[in-house]
């Protein structure tokens, strides 16, 4: 088990359900994955490095040895796949797929990708890989024999988007799709006589964020009545076409207190089943694989430790495995019986935690909480405290979803209008956006605090270093020279409202909030109303008050190469 919140490897014997080792790690892991040579890779996300160990004794009761450790260049190592001699590994905030000699982990090969990237799988005879991500609503597929060539991706949305008059929907522009954390895949004989992939799953959300042509909505999102804004969804890929053939979102149609999968996290299928752990509801849901979304043919429903991160099926298929984070827990779920059995797992001298930051996290990842939202949590506009890519309607007008992690300490005023002097007040206004009722009551002062206090630490992301030095030197030089450290000092905010000509008819005020830039490489689109969807466009627009004058393109490409190093 892949123990991010302790840095640790935990070694347990599933069929007596007693661990007998913990593996201590220099940095906190994603993904742990035994290769076939019966090696151990484990993804340490913050420190960016892969390495691979070994069993020290053959009962595995002594802490795993290193063999080699490599440093990708994409940051934030996240998951790992192996197909022959080859280990892949995908990179959230680095947007990148690393293929590594398994071997020595010698680079063979990187692969730009679209934002977030999470799950990655091997299909086709080891010939295509595919990835997942948190924002984006798309599948990639990497075609892993030609070297030279890009990703692909297919878009997993579904289902239509909701007329702002209700009377019915918008032919033009489907919901949008979030989540894409996990990948699971059905195994079968093919039409061209080769045991492989028949389907792969992708769990995700589909999400309303508002039609079009709408200028402001109760909430966010959808009409504020109606289909439910998020709904759940198991996309079915084809894994030769490369694309979704799941149309219909049946889940929209779920009353607000449908106890749905809003943040899956992990997945396993056979011919039989299709099992899929859901963070927000504490439980793993077991569905019909053969359907067009899984999610309208449940089949059984198994209670587990809170925060269900980690799933996999044994070999035989008689026992699912569950890894619980928030309650550090290991569940054996046996298929036949519909039983589950948990063990908690040891805690290691000296991992400081914080019972308040702990319990905030909880209610950050809840869906199922009526005081924070209807039907959705915190987690599904910020997944991992970062943002979902999204521009939502509300009260005010088209609004991008900020990034949170990294990003609140020392950066109030809160809202893009800086209306909200503290966090505090700027989260009880979203929660009555979201319809949820509050935590402003006495008896949920302690859940307020230490909701405040989960999310004030969230890390910002990692930092890659910089690919030009001397490219982000000039860049920093070009910053200064048009003052854009007035408002943005060390890429921070100064915490004033200005009007630099972004404002739209309708809204009630031009004046913004300065945005810190901590993380900007991450975080498109850009502006409250995200109308730019990179960089470049952004710093490409004549008709602004930002700075004077136009960047010529060898300042512009300097200043990109800054931006993305803060």
């Amino acid at each position: 088990m892949a123990d991010h919140d302790e840095r640790a490897i935990h070694t347990v014997d599933v069929e007596s359900m007693r661990q007998i080792a913990v593996t201590p790690l220099g940095g906190r892991p994603g993904h742990v994955r035994v290769l076939a040579d019966g090696r151990i890779a484990v993804a340490l996300r913050d420190t960016g490095d892969v390495l691979l160990l070994e069993a020290a004794d053959d009962a595995m009761q002594k802490p795993l040895e290193e063999r080699c450790k490599v440093r990708v260049s994409a940051v934030e190592p996240w998951a790992l796949a192996e197909t022959g001699d080859k280990l892949l590994v995908s990179s959230g905030f680095g947007a990148a797929l690393t293929v590594l000699n398994s071997g020595d982990l010698g680079v063979v090969r990187v692969v730009a990708l679209s934002r977030e990237p999470r799950a990655v799988m091997v299909v086709n005879q080891g010939k295509t890989a595919f990835v997942t991500h948190a924002v984006g609503g798309i599948v990639s597929a990497v075609d892993l024999e030609n070297a030279s060539s890009r990703a692909e991706t297919a878009s997993l949305q579904a289902g239509r988007r909701v007329m702002p008059n209700l009377n019915g929907f918008d032919d033009k522009n489907p919901r949008k799709a979030t989540q894409g954390y996990a990948l699971a895949r059905v195994d079968g004989l093919r039409k061209d006589g080769l045991r492989d992939a028949l389907r792969i799953f992708v769990p995700h959300t589909s999400v309303d964020p508002g039609a079009e042509a709408s200028v402001t909505t109760g909430g966010y999102g959808g009409t504020g009545t109606g289909p439910r804004a998020v709904a759940q969804i198991v996309s079915v890929v084809d894994p030769i076409a490369k694309k979704s053939i799941t149309n219909h979102v049946d889940g929209m149609f779920h009353g607000p207190s449908a106890q749905d999968c809003m943040l899956p996290r992990s997945a396993a299928a056979d011919d039989k089943s299709l099992f899929v752990a859901c963070m927000d509801i504490d439980a793993v849901v077991e569905y019909d694989p053969w359907v067009g979304d899984p999610t309208v043919a449940e089949k059984h429903r198994f209670v587990v430790p809170g925060g269900p991160g980690g799933l996999v099926m044994d070999e035989n298929g008689k026992t699912v495995v569950v890894w619980s984070e928030f309650d550090r827990a290991v569940s054996r779920i046996d298929r036949e019986a519909k039983k589950v059995e948990s063990l908690v797992l040891w805690q290691r001298a000296g991992e400081k935690r914080d019972a308040k930051v702990d319990r905030g996290r909880r209610l950050f990842h809840t869906s199922r909480d009526a005081r924070l939202a209807q039907a959705r949590a915190c987690a599904n506009c910020h997944p991992d405290g970062r943002d979902d890519g999204l521009v939502w309607t509300s009260p005010d007008g088209k609004r991008q979803t900020m990034m949170l992690a990294g990003r609140i300490e020392g950066t109030a005023p809160y809202g893009w209008f800086g209306e909200h002097k503290d966090v505090r007040q700027h989260v009880k206004d979203t929660l009555q956006r979201l319809g949820g009722t509050g935590l402003s009551d006495p008896p949920s002062a302690a859940d307020f605090d230490a909701l405040l206090a989960f999310v004030a630490s969230i890390p910002a992301p990692p930092m890659a270093k910089a690919a030009d030095e001397e490219l982000v030197k000039r860049g920093k030089e070009v910053y200064a020279s048009y003052s854009c450290d007035t408002c943005h000092k060390g890429g921070g905010t100064d915490r004033i409202a200005h009007d630099v000509g972004s404002g739209v008819k309708g809204e009630r005020s031009t004046f913004f909030d300065t945005p810190s830039l901590v993380g900007i490489r991450g975080s498109a689109p850009y502006f409250h109303d995200g109308r730019y969807e990179t960089l470049e466009a952004l710093l490409s627009e004549k008709n602004q008050r930002m700075f004077s004058g136009v960047i010529s393109p060898a300042d512009k490409t300097a200043l990109i190469a800054y931006l993305e190093t803060l």
